[in-house]
Formats: structure tokens, C-alpha cells, sequence
């Protein structure tokens, strides 16, 4: 593996062998391998998670993180080329996490690269916060087959992601409910990328309640993606689609609830879901630290 940009990069049996190594990493001492490399962390977009797990990652490796923040570097400013920054990290870094405002800019990093790049985050995709959940699921659940998931609100880039682990058959269900709005827009940024993907078994415009009370987990993320600019009238069309503590105790006793953060209670969610006993925000959210130093070994 020379990069990692998306879910849709791995094959199922890659991934699931990932999961495997990740959760042993977990249930292990820390970390005394020593790969003694430098990994550059090139940011565009604020990050608080994706950060802190990354440089943690790095350091238990026996590595050392370089921050580049896009606007201290030439690339950033305008002032040089995609291709010549690629060449210049190539100089002096082992391995680049990168979280961007367009997945574009990834792609053409991977092309001009001859070292590896990993997605931290960008608008289309959030696969290293998708593996962390799909860690969790295996946790809590002891296994992914037959795993009813239920995501509500708008399909962000981490919902993209799921999607795409969906896609690789690794044996659980996914059912997505959000306004048609908010469907016809994912297919318009699909389309921006040249991508395109069969949705009609995945997404829905209303809840079925079928549907939800079989839910053994349910997803949602916020709704103002980072960079994204919505109106009161936007947001109002996902009013239905908070995960209200009515609606989730609606699905199985058992369910869990799992949000990538940062949230915003009252809004996508409410504080007793977020907050209570069933949600696993905090173990997904250390699960980063897990999958990424997998994917760190296998890179490096």
C-alpha cells in the first residue's frame, strides 16, 4: 500500500486484516517499535482529533511528526506548485498526512508523490475516522456481519466513507435517511470529482421505522461541515433527522450511538444520546489512535 486516500483504496480483505492488527495494537503495551521516521502533517482545515491521534501515533512508533500549516508554506499562499512542494516533502519526509478543502488536491499530491500520502480529512472523504468506527463496531459488537447501521443527516464526507466500506461487502447494512436536498447535493459533488455511486438501496427520504428499530448502531455527524456555508432554510429541511432520545429509543436496547465530532448538541443530536450510556463517541474517538498507527506501520 503507497497511500491511503480513501476505503475504497483497500480491498476487503486488506481492511478487515487493518481492524484485526489495529485492535491488537489496542490490547497491547505501547508501542516499542522503533521505525525512526520523519512523518509531515500538512493542514488546510483546523484539526483537533486528527492531530493529536496522528502525532501520538508517530511518537509510539519511534517517529517524529513535522506540523505544516497551509498557510506557513509557499504552497498555501499560492506561491508555488503541487508539484514542487510534493517534491520538496519528498526531500526531507518519510510519509505525509494531509487534511485539505479539496480531495482534488490529494489526488494530484498521490500523482506528483514518491512518498506515501494519507488522508486526514478532506470535503469528499474521511476514511481514517471510518475505520475508527468500523474498530468500535467490532468492539462493542464482536463482529461487523449481519450489523444493522442507521445514519441520519446530511452524507458528509464521513458518510461518503461509510458508504465505501459498505461497498467492500463486509457483511453489515447500511440505511441513510436525510432530505432529497441534501441526497441531490452528495451526487452533485460526486459528479465534481467524476465518481459516481448507486445510492438507491442506501439512502432514503424519510425514516422507516423498520428500519430504526433494528438498529444496532446509529450514525450522524454535524451538520456545517467545515468550510461549508448553510442557511437557516437548509438546515431547518434536517430538523427531522436529529437523534432525538425519542428516536433512539426507538432502535435496539443495545444500539449504540457514534458521532465523529466535534458535535453540536441540540442540533444533530441531543445531549442525552450524545451523553448517555449507549453512546461510544470517546472509545471511537481514541480508536483513531489505533487504526492510524496500523496504517503507519504498513505505510512507513
Amino acid at each position: 500500500m503507497k497511500y491511503f486516500i480513501d476505503i475504497s483504496n483497500l480491498s476487503k480483505e486488506r481492511l478487515i486484516s487493518l481492524l484485526n492488527a489495529s485492535i491488537q495494537n489496542k490490547n497491547k503495551s505501547i508501542s516499542k517499535e522503533k521505525l525512526n521516521k520523519v512523518v509531515g502533517l500538512f493542514f488546510e482545515k483546523n484539526s483537533t482529533r486528527t492531530r493529536l491521534s496522528f502525532e501520538l501515533a508517530i511518537n509510539q512508533l519511534g517517529s517524529s511528526s513535522i506540523f505544516i500549516s497551509s498557510k506557513d508554506s509557499h504552497f498555501g499562499q499560492g506561491k508555488e506548485s503541487l508539484e514542487d512542494t510534493s517534491k520538496t516533502f519528498a526531500l526531507y519526509l518519510d510519509a505525509v498526512v494531509m487534511r485539505v478543502n479539496n480531495h482534488k488536491t490529494l489526488s494530484s499530491f498521490v500523482e506528483n508523490s514518491s512518498i506515501p500520502i494519507i488522508n486526514g480529512l478532506s470535503d469528499l472523504s474521511h476514511p481514517c475516522q471510518t475505520l475508527a468506527g468500523l474498530m468500535t463496531l467490532i468492539e462493542e459488537k464482536g463482529s461487523l456481519e449481519n450489523l444493522n447501521l442507521v445514519w441520519l443527516g446530511p452524507i458528509t464526507n464521513v458518510a461518503h466513507s461509510w458508504i465505501e466500506a459498505y461497498k467492500l461487502k463486509l457483511g453489515f447494512n447500511l440505511n441513510i435517511f436525510c432530505p432529497e436536498a441534501y441526497s441531490i447535493k452528495y451526487q452533485n459533488k460526486l459528479q465534481s470529482y467524476d465518481l459516481q455511486t448507486n445510492l438507491d438501496n442506501i439512502v432514503a427520504h424519510k425514516i422507516d421505522h423498520d428500519i430504526l428499530n433494528s438498529a444496532d448502531a446509529i450514525l450522524t455527524d454535524t451538520w456545517k461541515s467545515m468550510g461549508e456555508e448553510i442557511n437557516d432554510n437548509d438546515l431547518h429541511q434536517l430538523d427531522d433527522f436529529c437523534v432525538t432520545e425519542a428516536l433512539f429509543n426507538k432502535a435496539k436496547k443495545d444500539c449504540i450511538f457514534m458521532h465523529c465530532l466535534p458535535a453540536s448538541r441540540g442540533q444533530e443530536v441531543e445531549e442525552k444520546v450524545i451523553d448517555g450510556p449507549n453512546s461510544r463517541i470517546w472509545i471511537e474517538a481514541k480508536n483513531r489512535l489505533f487504526v492510524q498507527q496500523q496504517l503507519l506501520k504498513e505505510l512507513l
